[in-house]
């Protein structure tokens, strides 16, 4: 890509770690300051690291538009949203985007270029009008809509998407999505087109734009002021900044410039930030606060007891125990098997959980339409084949002693101890903890990767570009070790597959190697939840959780 025009003089700061998904028992923590290694492997974890009592659900899968998304709602009004992560900038270099943080703040401000539809499993374009690629998969086309503009009066055409994918591609601006446009060349073509060449034939370019490119910020306002941005944000969005109590609350305002005419429904919205999952649903339940999503495996069976309203879809992904392939004694597979057959993960999520939380069976959802039906995803629980693994093992000179490194709070530590004391029933075998702040966990585990065994997590609506970063040998996220030609060859596949038979069969191999491997085990399904008040409704979830802000409203 070409010099960036968004590349300031002196470089905004980019403190901090991206903060951790919510959990049940998660406290609000202080962002210590990190390195930019260290920052990376933040960007990595995807708010996923502190999410031990997220995950699975009993809600709906399938995600999409709503029951409520149909309820007609009313012009005007103020709605309250209530997330358990505070935001660290509000530019779309810094900010997280999933839907526990940053996702529907930023949905807010800038809308989207392109979003994945959970409910369809395809892209859908939004202020673009397409984004298509050649035969190859190699040039895409991007065409935006004509006549739309910043809320500074700047035009929103190719030169300023062109100018924001440059900004992430800068060393300098130190973006947390700069490992997606590695490589990638742009080109204005006209005011409304942008020719994209990329170093790999990649027919799911798309679903990388919706997961890390579709936030577009005005260049205008970005080059003015490039050390206050993220404060003061520009964009294109529904509503527009007003105010911002860092640790308390951002208030935002109807834009009334927006695009779409008679949209935003509300004239203003704000995200509260509340750590505690408990706190959110007591703001709801006592007419302080409106709607959230949350990633709880227990936000469906909370909200029917208070009376509120839920969505739930199921994502891919969920709370991995993840292996270091490169030591003992998960070097062996026999290992890595052992521990993934001698753990019920149903009695599991009954016993800590009440059953409210679904139990894992592998990196894609139950329902996914990318798996081939009957493929069994990882090992069944298997008392007996666990003991004589660990036996066999035992009798080679390699008993399976580890330590678990996991996050310090209480629930993350409740769930190790469970695994602990089913693992340590068994015959040769022992588990130690070692239960980390989260920056000290980052820095260990993901940049140092100095660990055994680890608990980790990732909530995706679509596998790509997740878990090619994952599983892909030479990956710089690949945190396991995992050395796969089996796994490279099906993630090669699934990019290059151009019908969904092709892309479905490659994933279904992905599925068979890592079930066959074990790099990790799936002990926690994924799902998100909308919990909102009965008078709400345009409840629309999209990619894994970001609501589409303009058709929020209230319905009296």
């Amino acid at each position: 890509m070409s010099p960036s025009l968004f590349r300031p003089t002196d470089p905004p700061a980019r403190d901090g770690a991206v903060p951790p998904r919510e959990g049940r028992g998660t406290a609000r923590r202080a962002r210590p300051r990190f390195r930019t290694a260290f920052r990376t492997a933040a960007a990595a974890v995807v708010l996923a690291l502190a999410a031990t009592a997220c995950g699975g659900g009993s809600g709906k899968s399938g995600g999409g538009k709503s029951p409520a998304a149909a309820v007609p709602v009313v012009q005007g009004g103020k709605a309250v949203i209530p997330l358990p992560v505070e935001s660290r900038g509000l530019d779309p270099f810094t900010a997280s985007y999933t839907a526990t943080a940053d996702g529907s703040r930023m949905t807010a401000l800038y809308d989207l270029l392109v979003y994945l539809d959970p409910k369809t499993g395809q892209v859908k374009p939004k202020i673009a009008e397409s984004l298509a690629p050649d035969a190859d998969g190699k040039v895409w086309t991007l065409k935006l809509r004509p006549n739309i503009k910043f809320s500074d009066g700047t035009p929103y055409d190719a030169a300023a998407v062109k100018a924001n994918w440059d900004a992430h591609a800068d060393p300098a601006m130190k973006s947390l999505r700069r490992a997606l446009v590695v490589g990638v060349t742009t080109e204005v073509v006209n005011p409304l087109e942008m020719r994209i060449t990329l170093p790999v034939a990649n027919r799911s370019f798309d679903r990388t734009v919706a997961f890390g490119l579709c936030f577009i910020a005005s260049p205008t306002a970005f080059k003015a002021d490039p050390a206050g941005f993220s404060t003061k944000p520009v964009g294109a969005g529904p509503f527009t900044l007003k105010e911002w109590v860092r640790g308390d609350h951002q208030t935002m305002v109807r834009n009334p410039t927006y695009w779409q005419a008679g949209l935003p429904k509300l004239d203003e919205v704000t995200f509260k930030s509340i750590a505690d999952n408990q706190q959110i649903f007591n703001a709801m339940s006592s007419n302080q606060a409106d709607i959230s999503v949350l990633s709880d495996g227990a936000a469906k069976a909370d909200a029917d007891k208070r009376g509120l309203n839920s969505d739930s879809y199921f994502v891919d992904g969920g709370q991995f125990f993840m292996f270091n392939l490169r030591r003992a004694p998960f070097d062996d597979p026999r290992a890595r098997k052992a521990v993934a057959m001698a753990i019920d993960q149903d009695a599991m999520m009954k016993t800590l959980f009440n059953g409210e939380v679904t139990a894992g069976r592998g990196i894609l959802r139950d329902n996914s339409a990318l798996l081939e039906p009957g493929v069994q995803q990882q090992p069944s629980y298997n008392q007996a084949e666990a003991q004589r693994l660990f036996d066999e093992l035992a009798a080679e000179g390699k008993p399976v002693k580890f330590t678990f490194l996991t996050q310090a709070h209480a629930t993350a530590r409740k769930t190790a101890e469970y695994m602990q004391s089913r693992l340590n029933q068994y015959r040769n075998v022992h588990m130690e903890i070692e239960a980390v702040e989260i920056g000290a966990y980052i820095t260990k585990g993901l940049v140092n990767r100095d660990f055994q065994a680890q608990n980790y997590g990732g909530w995706q609506a679509d596998p790509d570009p997740s878990y090619d970063t994952m599983f892909r040998s030479n990956s710089a996220s690949n945190y396991a070790g995992y050395n796969s030609p089996a796994a490279d060859a099906a993630l090669d596949a699934a990019r290059a597959a151009s019908t969904p038979e092709q892309r479905r069969a490659a994933y279904t191999n992905l599925v068979r190697a890592i079930g066959n491997d074990l790099p990790l085990w799936v002990w926690q399904a994924a799902t998100t939840t909308a919990v909102f008040r009965t008078n709400i409704g345009g409840i629309q979830l999209v990619n894994e959780g970001q609501l589409i802000m303009e058709q929020v409203g209230k319905t009296s």
